[in-house]
């Protein structure tokens, strides 16, 4: 069970994961936050309707590349929440401030976010999680969650760490990481493209703050880049060619001169060796 915040989120994050079969199949892929009018490559005025049902199109194409189902809890993105107040996330004004989320929009917020960013990142995103509790929608999407997970009790969980401090993908680590004595297997992914932003001693300094007791788990991804890329191409609504070179520069970095590798983080069991850890099995 992969929770994507957003449609494109697995694709940009543990696409070459999914292709390269470290995840036991059926593989579930579940996005909560589906109503929103953000499409960057998307001319002309943004609908709601009609972004929400192009991105759903883009979802579905992506899952019948990769054989997979797909969930939608239909709630709305942190975006549309901002704009018009409804389903406010508090979360949405202390992003703003403090790592520039949404993008700033006039002076005053440009300068608290130059002032904000002399605290690294990683320290931001312990405050925001500290601050996910009184999301509104938090309860909502945990309920959700659970009900899905009862009628798959041995599913793998896998969510986002929070790279990037988006208040959507916060509220699902949170949720997720909550649940962790729930499931028989917990990951958690770095999102891209956020993670371009750190540095890697960032990342592994924010997941120690997530959860001092997470370990990195290397994910071979070189027989599988090039598809990858491929399917991530389908967000022709959100992804172009910046952001799949932010993708490609990222991982260039991770894996640092060895094949083309995904990272995740997961509470590693203390009788499991390594070589189980690395097939994504218990």
């Amino acid at each position: 069970m992969l929770i994507s915040p957003h449609s494109d989120d697995a694709a940009y994050s543990v696409g070459g994961a999914i292709l390269s079969g470290f995840f036991p199949r059926p593989l579930l892929i579940v996005t909560p936050f589906t109503v929103g009018f953000s499409a960057g490559y998307v001319a002309g005025e943004h609908d709601v309707g009609l972004v929400s049902r192009l991105r759903a199109a883009e979802d579905d194409a992506f899952a019948l590349r990769v054989g997979s189902r797909v969930l939608r809890f239909n709630l709305p993105d942190a975006t549309l929440s901002s704009r018009t107040g409804a389903y406010f996330f508090p979360l949405v004004a202390s992003a703003s401030i403090l790592c520039g989320w949404p993008p700033p929009r006039n002076r005053v917020e440009r300068g608290v976010r130059r002032i904000a960013s002399r605290t690294p990142l990683a320290a931001r995103s312990a405050f925001l999680q500290r601050l996910a509790r009184f999301d509104g929608l938090r309860a909502v999407l945990r309920e959700q969650i659970i009900h899905v997970l009862k009628r798959s009790p041995h599913a793998i969980l896998v969510s986002p760490i929070a790279l990037g401090n988006h208040p959507n993908h916060i509220s699902v680590a949170c949720v997720c990481k909550s649940l962790r004595k729930t499931v028989p297997r917990l990951y958690f992914y770095e999102d891209l493209p956020y993670a371009a932003r750190y540095s890697l001693r960032g990342i592994e300094r924010h997941a120690a703050l997530f959860d001092g007791r997470l370990r990195p788990v290397l994910v071979d991804i070189e027989g599988v880049m090039e598809g990858k890329v491929k399917n991530l191409s389908v967000y022709r609504s959100q992804v172009g060619h910046p952001e799949i070179e932010k993708v490609m520069a990222y991982t260039k970095r991770l894996s640092s001169g060895r094949p083309f590798q995904e990272r995740l983080w997961t509470y590693i069991p203390k009788k499991v060796g390594a070589a189980s850890i690395k097939s994504g099995h218990s």
